[in-house]
């Protein structure tokens, strides 16, 4: 097997990104990977997303990914996605636009949506996730080059300042949408910023992985009555209780910012 690129090296943030994304609750950042990075890994991606996506029901696999179940897990992913989620390239990024220490890998997911799948909703993520704090993002990755027809994501700008909401007040923010990506672009998002995807109208599968963190410290959340919250217990979050510090096997530290660098 070839060896693939170790994604360490630190990607440049501005001090206006930074305050763009807590401000707005989201930001795109472009070329953190290579072509040839993207390249290197979307093999092993891809392979083990498909995969995984015989498990979901039809409408889960229409939509990209599941709103009920994990799926995917460190437990049996392959060597290449474990690297790819828990790099410390994310890791760093996430670190910093959340003002923290250190972050741990929370879940990630796939999210392949075929042509002609249909619209995400207007959700926040914070609200299927069992923590007792906001300092959560979730970063979406495009394995190839995203076209606006692909289905491309929607935010309500500076929704997450509000917490928990009705994703029904999504039209009282200012949208933004985050137009054409190429593969080595990512999108950034708060845990409560309120977003969606519109429907895939093109002729080809909109390939996409997401992965979430959250600040090291943080400590698991009262029960809830989420599918996906309650799969995320007994998968990620095995064997702890509500009042719990959130860590695991399943939730590695994948940055913690040196001393000499605080």
């Amino acid at each position: 097997m070839t060896s693939l690129p170790r994604l360490v090296e630190s990607h440049p943030l501005a001090d206006a990104e930074v305050t763009a994304f807590r401000t707005e609750g989201h930001i795109q950042l472009r070329g953190v990977f290579t072509a040839d990075e993207i390249a290197a890994y979307r093999p092993a991606l891809r392979d083990y997303i498909m995969r995984k996506r015989e498990q979901m029901r039809p409408g889960d696999r229409n939509m990209g990914a599941s709103p009920s179940d994990t799926v995917f897990s460190l437990s049996d992913a392959p060597e290449a996605i474990a690297d790819f989620v828990t790099s410390p390239r994310l890791g760093e990024l996430a670190a910093r636009l959340m003002d923290v220490t250190a972050v741990r890998l929370l879940h990630f997911c796939g999210f392949f949506k075929p042509s002609g799948g249909p619209p995400t909703p207007w959700h926040q993520d914070l609200n299927f996730i069992p923590l007792d704090s906001d300092r959560a993002l979730s970063i979406w990755i495009p394995l190839m080059d995203v076209t606006p027809d692909m289905g491309g994501l929607l935010f309500a700008q500076g929704s997450h300042q509000q917490g928990p909401q009705s994703s029904s007040v999504a039209s009282r923010f200012p949208i933004a949408s985050n137009g054409p990506m190429r593969a080595g672009d990512i999108s950034l998002h708060m845990g409560w910023t309120l977003h969606a995807s519109l429907k895939n109208s093109s002729s080809a599968m909109r390939e996409a992985i997401a992965v979430c963190y959250y600040a090291d410290g943080a400590r698991v959340g009262g029960n809830s009555s989420q599918p996906f919250s309650q799969h995320l217990m007994t998968s990620y979050f095995a064997g702890l209780r509500p009042g719990d510090p959130a860590v695991g096997p399943m939730n590695p530290v994948v940055f913690r910012r040196s001393d000499a660098a605080k």
